[in-house]
């Protein structure tokens, strides 16, 4: 980089900054007793020269200006230059290696290619705009036509902004509306881009396509787990709809959590439906812990050894129940907590091969002595008038101990609670809330 003061014949009162790039300097060299010999045919190496020219004022100085004025013109000046010469010298590369026999055609392998025309795109990105020159070449045989730097850098046809462009679009959006994700944008200097494009990108992104896999799931047993949410869907013939959302996320034996789907207007069949058709499949010796929503867990039936039900939600949704029943306060707090303590079964934190079989015994025993107790509770339930709670706990004690059971089978640890789905289900409905309000399925 080259560092140059240039003379003004009118000093100005403000900080004046301006970048210029030099010209590509394209060189080959190869290796050769340790020594580098150019050559024109190995490999390419390029060098970008860049001079500075400012003028200040002699009256005033102000640093903070000149910082300002030195940021923006790297930001929106030097950076996207800088790449585009970057892109430019690797198109030439490609077509210095095509001209000298070392690339045939893409399409038939054989042909010969010679130039034919080119085309300018016009690119947005995180560091402002460029345009691009994509060179194209012919092949004398086949007469296919295409740019090999598009090729190369994956471009898609007709492909006008960058996806880590897009990435960051709908990560600022998704945190507020699309007029303020749009305006935080241009004040972070990235891009001025008007919300309706913004929200035309969003609606045809494929970011929230999950694709889940083999590799992903891997050949160790998984936690799955499952939750829905609702919000303020768009009306339909002028009524009110009630949105719908689901996600799934999977938990590794490390306890690294990755999404494994999120679905609007879809129900728990639908989405068992997608995944065979996916071939999803999980490994042996694989849990789900999710709350009782109806159809869930059957939905995962077929996927899963074991399903392990909310502990915190049993406690919770039977407050809910015997209120439906008429039962009072006073009297729910102390079954609510009983069937807390019942439902407790601490496991052996250390190896499972090291836990003593007796113990292992003792731990089984207790499981089933609970789930009897639990057979009573809902017989009590029952006598005391409250029907909807007795049928809630006895759907419930069937995948009380999943986690109990997968640990004397397997030796794994699993979570008793859907705590993580539900934090994420958590900041899903809180940003749906804020700024989903009306939205279809699909902008949801």
């Amino acid at each position: 980089m080259k560092n140059q003061a240039a003379s003004c014949s009118h000093v100005p009162k403000k900080q004046v900054i301006s970048v210029t790039m030099g010209r590509l300097c394209l060189n080959s060299y190869f290796e050769k007793d340790s020594k580098l010999i150019q050559t024109k045919e190995i490999q390419m190496q390029g060098k970008i020269d860049m001079v500075l020219r400012f003028c200040n004022s002699e009256d005033t100085f102000s640093f903070d200006e000149l910082v300002m004025k030195v940021a923006d013109a790297f930001e929106h000046k030097a950076i996207a230059e800088l790449l585009e010469l970057i892109v430019g010298l690797i198109q030439e590369v490609l077509l210095s290696r095509i001209f000298a026999g070392q690339t045939r055609c893409h399409e038939c392998g054989d042909g010969k290619l010679v130039l034919n025309g080119g085309y300018d795109r016009r690119i947005r990105m995180s560091l402002g705009e460029l345009t691009l020159r994509f060179k194209r070449v012919k092949c004398s045989g086949c007469g296919a036509v295409y740019a090999p730097l598009q090729k190369l850098i994956q471009f898609r046809r007709y492909q006008t902004k960058t996806n880590e462009l897009e990435k960051l679009v709908v990560e600022t959006i998704s945190e507020t509306s699309y007029r303020r994700g749009a305006a935080q944008l241009l004040r972070d200097g990235k891009i001025s881009l008007p919300y309706r494009t913004a929200n035309e990108w969003i609606l045809k992104t494929d970011c929230d396509d999950i694709q889940v896999s083999s590799k992903v799931i891997g050949s160790y047993p998984l936690e799955i787990m499952a939750d829905g949410t609702k919000f303020k869907g768009e009306g339909v013939n002028g009524k009110a709809r009630q949105g719908d959302i689901k996600a799934v996320i999977g938990i590794t034996r490390q306890g690294k959590v990755f999404p494994m789907g999120t679905w609007t207007g879809a129900s728990w069949s639908e989405i068992n439906r997608e995944w065979h058709e996916k071939n999803i499949t999980l490994p042996d010796g694989s849990i789900i812990v999710c709350d009782g929503e109806p159809g869930l867990a059957d939905s995962f039936a077929d996927y899963v050894d074991e399903q392990q039900r909310c502990q915190w939600h049993i406690k919770r949704d039977l407050y809910h129940a015997m209120h439906a029943d008429g039962a009072k306060k006073e009297e729910i707090k102390p079954l609510q907590d009983a069937l807390a303590v019942a439902m407790a079964i601490e496991l052996p934190t250390g190896d499972f091969q090291q836990v003593p079989e007796e113990d292992k015994d003792a731990i089984e025993e207790r499981m089933e002595n609970t789930e009897q107790e639990m057979l009573k509770f809902v017989s009590y339930l029952e006598e005391k008038g409250y029907s909807t709670a007795a049928t809630y706990i006895d759907n419930a004690r069937r995948s009380m101990f999943g986690y109990v059971r997968r640990w004397l089978k397997w030796g794994l640890i699993s979570h008793k609670a859907s705590t993580m789905v539900e934090r994420v289900m958590r900041e899903l409905a809180r940003r749906l809330k804020n700024i989903a309000y009306g939205c279809s399925d699909k902008g949801a």
